[in-house]
């Protein structure tokens, strides 16, 4: 099988000078992975985990001290033109810096689809699609600052698809949108890669839209890769992550009443608390959930705490990646 993307022991080393010692730091190291063509991979990790510096190698904006990369199975050292002319990047800003703001969206892209030698017929053609596709029509004209932030980020996205690549890096996309904007994005990409076909490499900071939109995930922690999966398969790794969710009628200071119940000899540690106008949940690690349910449950009627269900709480992909990412287990 060809990859869409494929690393051959990726490595790259920053050194820099702190309280005048040497401090050498391997940011990529070994890196091999496999994306598949048509797939919808996440690329996870902490910051400083490498992450951004494997997707500048792979977009050939710094070159790798060892190993090779390929895209769209041009190799990014021997033949980097092809392999720009393969994927399209997004990178990592939502404000719209990247565009021109004295320019509507029309002209933007005309600019862009210059730079990267699409055949002006073409380009003409592929931006009516694009501002189409992206609802941006009506607005075509309009100056980009006057857009909305959601509507400079689907400029940039159409921008990064005017040379039709089949190839697309996400970087953090939805940074900054507001709830509808970012659901939009969302929806956006997965068009992208479902009628499409776009191999779409994505790294965000938030877990709930990573379970959502990628087949695969692979989870860098100090430069190295440990762990590569589905998601489902992350979290049938990681089932010793026993919790129970204690959802509390009312509560000013749900915090309080997590650290009184923390102290049950069944609860490992508190997980979370989620305090809003309509929701107040405590999660709570614990070493067996059918054993510390009552015990939770008698603690909560001492204290004497109104509560609307105490139930077995799946872990969430957060701790999941968490867990990994802290370099508590391997899976």
């Amino acid at each position: 099988m060809e990859y869409a993307v494929e690393t051959f022991q990726l490595t790259k080393t920053f050194e820099s000078k702190e309280k005048g010692q040497k401090r050498v730091v391997r940011a990529v190291d070994q890196v091999d992975i496999k994306v598949k063509k048509g797939e919808f991979f996440g690329l996870l990790g902490p910051n400083g985990a490498g992450k951004t510096t494997l997707i500048k190698i792979l977009c050939t904006i710094i070159l790798p001290d060892q190993g090779t990369a390929k895209i769209n199975g041009y190799d990014i050292l021997k033949q980097p033109y092809e392999a720009r002319n393969s994927f399209g990047w997004f990178h990592g800003e939502t404000g719209g810096r990247s565009l021109y703001w004295r320019l509507n969206a029309e002209d933007n892209l005309r600019f862009y689809a210059y730079l990267q030698n699409v055949p002006k017929d073409i380009a003409e053609k592929r931006i009516k699609a694009l501002l189409e596709f992206f609802d941006l029509s009506e607005d075509r004209k309009k100056l980009v600052k006057e857009y909305s932030t959601g509507m400079k980020v689907r400029v940039m996205l159409a921008r990064a698809l005017l040379h039709n690549p089949p190839i697309l890096f996400m970087d953090e996309p939805t940074i900054g949108l507001d709830t509808i904007s970012a659901v939009d994005t969302r929806k956006l990409l997965q068009a992208l890669n479902t009628q499409l076909g776009k191999t779409i490499i994505f790294t965000s900071h938030n877990m709930f839209e990573v379970e959502q939109l990628c087949d695969r995930v692979a989870i860098m922690r100090k430069g190295k890769i440990i762990a590569d999966s589905s998601p489902s398969q992350l979290r049938e790794m990681l089932r010793d992550i026993r919790a129970v969710e204690v959802e509390v009628k009312e509560s000013s200071d749900l915090q309080k009443i997590a650290e009184k119940l923390a102290n049950t000899p069944a609860v490992k540690k508190i997980l979370d608390t989620t305090n809003n106008a309509h929701t107040h949940i405590i999660r709570l690690q614990v070493e067996n959930e059918y054993e510390a349910i009552p015990e939770i449950a008698e603690k909560i009627k001492s204290l004497g705490i109104k509560v609307s269900a105490i139930r077995q709480s799946e872990p969430s992909f957060e701790d999941i990646f968490v867990k990994l990412a802290r370099g508590e287990e391997q899976p």
